[in-house]
């Protein structure tokens, strides 16, 4: 980082006096105008910037379109340099601070005083929008107050002229809280992107945070591709549902849904401010700001900074500078007349156009002794003497006064009445005139009461406090309270109610440190309560509340805060019996998950149905636990009596089951080896390790009786007994069969051969 040396002067005109603040691209020095004899604000860039030639040339390009900008509500741009050792920007010099260090004093704001901080970030950034640029880096910390309240936007161009430099790599793309979507793609950038960041800065003034969380600011930044902007009022009591939808219209995720443009976005935001009828705030500088202690260690003098314009023919001619801490002397102006049309600079005056401005005198035919405006701080008194020769003052001549002369007595009277007339104000004004008394604000609407104190001679800050008695939006008092006598000129807050508190909304993630820190900044305290089960909390988390979330109570009332303990342990159920499906969706009814399914042989149970679980029926696990489902493997035995041995060994096999003792039998089958009989029985359930079955086969079959039927039937008959014959190939279906042999119903043999005779 490019590191500056206190006393040193670029391009021989800007002193550096202090550093204000650093960054990844710069560091900003306060540092004063020799030429105009000016504070003003030098941004110096780092020198790994500064040594890209295309980033210079960006960055002049930048900043004369910067330049051309005018508004109060933005930073001024006075002056740029991209051509020496260093790069740097000339800007306007803030005394107060940024609106980050605001919000890290004060907290959120009320609707009010968000509305006076954005309705001048949405003006300047408008002027910025209408001109063609876009700002790309929308920030608390890019927003600065000056001491007087005027906000204004700072940091034009910047972040547009790094990111278009090769120099600068990918990583310049914004503030990963404040990018919009777009952005974050790296897609179509225009005003709509500046409008969403603006929304997120609204978001954070009104609630005191901004709307994503991550655990980097990858995480932060794409969040926004994928989740809305919340709603204000679901993290803070008492932002209005207008607010709700300024947020949401401005950060829509898709850029044509948004505000067009920052002058329609205040157009928005003004018609809210009516419609709400929000009083009128001055924003307030914070008091802890990062330019308040550069501007501590500085002597104020040393803005003042005395010079003088060449005169025509003395190129080198100039004034000398007394030394920081020369004393409280007088700048004395030469005898004689100037030359004509020299200009000669002077401190500024009382009723002069600010602190940091410089008075120009103009010629004047005879020179008086000039004094310079003391400092209002008495820490940082001391004045500029110009020892210059040509610059003393004529004396003046008075006549002698003696002791013995009325005029010298009327003299010396005069001068005791005036010293005493001093010593009785100034004692006055040390011991009480300097104090005034805070007035009675309650009951008031916060504009009435902050020109109440105003009027008072204090200056007011609003802040926002939670109140039984007072209604919303009406004052509570004032801190310090009424009536208490303080120093002119302190702040002083209005105290404007919230209303009684209601007890916040519990955290998505059901945090008890987010709920815990919501609780107080409600200033309701935390009371431990039973823990609970939840089938949708996990254990440890926020599980509910008595009073519920939304509840009013009291100022410092208490909420008893019940932990979860996880999901209730539920006992396993029996789902012996049920096919398969029916027991998975008992288990999952029950609250448990079917981690897997096993086999196991049961003579009672069919095959894919539930036999058991692991672990068994009846056992306490916790919701959500994983249990195994047993179904049953059996093998059942089909019923092939009265098929033939070689019919019933195709059904066995088919059915997973194999062939064992077959047993032939003089009993007489339909068919050729007919099946009598099986073991097990048709219907029997056989374990898969031992899967035979045992046949019985007839070693006889009974002949049919054919006589008398067609020859197409008989050879039908025949072949279904598993007998062959003779006698009835080459014959008509319609023939008649007149004999048989052997006769009908006879037992024989299978492999015996019937011989038919037909007629027809």
């Amino acid at each position: 980082m490019t590191q500056l040396d206190v006393g040193q002067v670029l391009e021989g005109r800007y002193r550096i006096d202090t550093p204000i603040a650093r960054g990844g691209m710069s560091t900003v020095y306060r540092c004063v105008d020799l030429r105009l004899g000016r504070s003003v604000a030098a941004k110096v860039m780092d020198e790994r910037f500064s040594g890209d030639p295309v980033f210079r040339n960006r960055f002049r390009r930048e900043a004369r379109s910067m330049a051309m900008l005018s508004d109060p509500c933005l930073v001024n741009v006075y002056d740029t340099s991209a051509d020496g050792g260093h790069v740097f920007l000339i800007m306007e010099l803030i005394t107060g601070g940024t609106l980050r260090e605001l919000l890290a004093e004060r907290g959120p704001m009320p609707p009010h005083a968000a509305t006076s901080v954005m309705r001048s970030v949405l003006t300047g950034l408008s002027v910025a929008h209408t001109a063609g640029m876009v700002h790309r880096d929308i920030k608390p910390d890019n927003i600065l107050i000056n001491s007087d309240g005027q906000v204004k936007l700072a940091d034009f161009g910047l972040v547009r002229a790094a990111a278009a430099s090769p120099a600068t790599g990918d990583t310049i793309i914004g503030t990963a809280s404040y990018l919009s979507p777009e952005q974050v793609e790296n897609t179509g950038i225009g005003p709509a992107s500046d409008v969403y960041s603006a929304g997120v800065v609204l978001f954070e003034l009104l609630t005191g945070r901004t709307p994503f969380t991550g655990e980097n600011d990858t995480a932060r930044a794409y969040a926004r591709l994928t989740e809305d902007v919340p709603p204000p009022s679901a993290w803070i009591n008492g932002v209005p549902n207008l607010f709700d939808e300024l947020v949401a219209t401005a950060t829509a995720r898709e850029p044509a849904d948004r505000f067009a443009d920052a002058g329609e976005f205040l157009e928005a935001l003004e018609d809210v401010a009516t419609e709400l009828r929000l009083a009128a705030f001055r924003v307030p500088a914070p008091t802890n700001s990062a330019a308040h202690r550069a501007t501590g260690f500085i002597d104020t003098p040393t803005d003042m900074f005395t010079s003088a314009i060449e005169k025509p023919g003395g190129p080198d001619a100039s004034v000398p500078t007394t030394p920081p801490g020369a004393g409280t002397d007088t700048t004395q102006l030469g005898d004689g007349d100037p030359a004509a049309g020299e200009t000669r600079v002077l401190q500024a005056v009382d009723g002069g156009t600010g602190t940091d401005d410089t008075a120009l005198l103009p010629p004047q035919e005879a020179p008086a002794q000039v004094w310079p405006t003391p400092p209002t701080e008495p820490e940082h008194e001391a004045a500029h003497h110009d020892p210059h020769p040509g610059y003393r003052a004529e004396p003046h001549f008075r006549p002698p006064v003696t002791s013995g002369s009325g005029l010298g007595l009327i003299i010396w009277l005069t001068v005791v009445a005036v010293v005493t007339v001093a010593i009785a104000v100034g004692a006055w004004w040390y011991g009480s005139g300097r104090y005034g008394e805070v007035p009675q604000v309650l009951g008031m609407d916060p504009a009435t009461a902050t020109a109440t104190v105003t009027e008072a001679g204090f200056e007011p800050v609003s802040r926002s406090v939670y109140d039984d008695d007072v209604p919303f939006d009406r004052v509570v008092g004032t801190d310090p309270p009424g009536s208490r006598r303080v120093p002119r000129g302190e702040p002083v807050s209005v105290l404007v109610s919230l209303g009684s508190p209601t007890v916040p909304a519990l955290p998505t993630d059901r945090d008890p440190g987010r709920f815990r820190a919501a609780l107080s900044q409600r200033t309701l305290d935390w009371v431990d309560g039973d823990s609970v089960y939840s089938d949708d909390v996990p254990a440890g988390g926020v599980a509910r509340t008595d009073p519920p979330s939304g509840k009013t109570v009291q100022v410092g009332g208490s909420v008893t805060v019940h932990l979860s303990k996880g999901p209730a342990p539920v006992e396993v159920p029996k789902v012996s019996g049920m096919s398969g499906d029916e027991a998975r969706t008992a288990l999952e009814r029950a609250g448990f998950t079917v981690s897997g399914t096993d086999e196991r042989f049961d003579p009672e149970v069919d095959a894919g149905d539930a036999v058991a679980t692991t672990p068994a029926a009846g056992t306490t696990l916790a919701r959500g636990s994983d249990v195994t489902l047993i179904v049953s493997n059996a093998l059942t035995v089909p019923d092939v009596v009265g098929l033939s041995e070689y019919d019933a060994l195709n059904e066995l096999s088919d059915a997973g089951l194999a062939a064992g003792e077959i047993t032939r039998t003089d009993l007489v089958g339909a068919t050729a080896h007919a099946v009598m009989d099986v073991s097990p029985k048709p219907g029997d359930r056989v374990d898969p390790a031992n899967p035979e079955v045992n046949l019985l086969v007839a070693e006889k079959v009974n002949v049919p009786f054919l006589i008398g039927k067609r020859a197409d039937e008989a050879r039908r008959l025949l072949a279904d007994a598993g007998l062959t014959h003779t006698g009835l190939d080459g014959t008509s279906d319609g023939a008649r069969v007149v004999t048989q042999s052997p006769a009908g119903n006879r037992d024989i043999d299978p492999g015996t051969t019937v011989k038919v005779r037909t007629v027809g």
